[in-house]
């Protein structure tokens, strides 16, 4: 089960990746920033529990409230910064040109995604065989960790971006503010729904990512 889910996973990341890097596929850079995307990943969770968790409950942070904003914020700020530090290091010892970056973070961004993702369609995959789900919800699921990935991609090249553009600090707390807004929809399914919750969700993951595929340009030079 878990080879096919890191394979849907992997095709849902060549879908998110292609219109923001497909001049970069042949770079062998840019599959190493994908493979430190996963890691990045591993790292985020490793922080997030074995540091800021305990943090989190010393100073009262709960899971409800303002604490949870607190802990969606937490989470994202270390994914970014995990994912876009790679970047950083191989673009400034390159000098890479701006087209590099974005490419990069996307790819940071699209592994990070898959390694998040193929956990979840694994689990569901496995869940599938119970015999109150359906093959609908199942196939729900699974897509809706499209959107998980599109978002990694699109935030980490959306940083990237802005650090050419000295909108380093901009552009983190934009791609942060982005990922706690959708981990506020994810969490209040209860209460929007298991229709509109996922839609919500979903035209807002579409509208960031086509907003920054609209920046491709940019950073390739081919616009001012």
């Amino acid at each position: 089960m878990q080879v096919i889910a890191v394979l849907i996973a992997a095709a849902f990341v060549l879908i998110g990746l292609f219109p923001l890097a497909s001049g970069h596929l042949r770079h062998p850079t840019l599959w190493i920033m994908m493979g430190v995307g996963l890691f990045a990943f591993t790292i985020t969770q490793w922080v997030n529990r074995t540091i800021w968790e305990p943090l989190a409950f010393a100073f009262g942070i709960s899971e409800v409230g303002a604490g949870l904003v607190v802990n969606l914020i937490a989470w994202a700020l270390f994914a970014e910064v995990f994912k876009f530090a790679p970047v950083l290091i191989v673009g400034a010892m390159t000098e890479a040109p701006p087209g590099d970056w974005f490419a990069y973070g996307a790819a940071a961004g699209a592994g990070f995604g898959l390694f998040g993702a193929q956990l979840v369609i694994g689990l569901t995959l496995a869940a599938s065989r119970l015999p109150f789900t359906t093959a609908l919800s199942t196939t729900l699921a699974i897509v809706l960790r499209l959107f998980f990935i599109l978002t990694h991609i699109a935030t980490t090249a959306f940083v990237c971006w802005a650090a050419t553009r000295r909108w380093l600090i901009r552009g983190l707390l934009i791609a942060v503010a982005a990922q706690v807004i959708l981990g506020l929809i994810d969490r209040g399914q209860g209460a929007l729904g298991t229709t509109l919750g996922p839609l919500l969700s979903s035209m807002i993951t579409l509208f960031l990512f086509l907003s920054v595929w609209t920046l491709r340009d940019r950073a390739f030079g081919v616009s001012p």
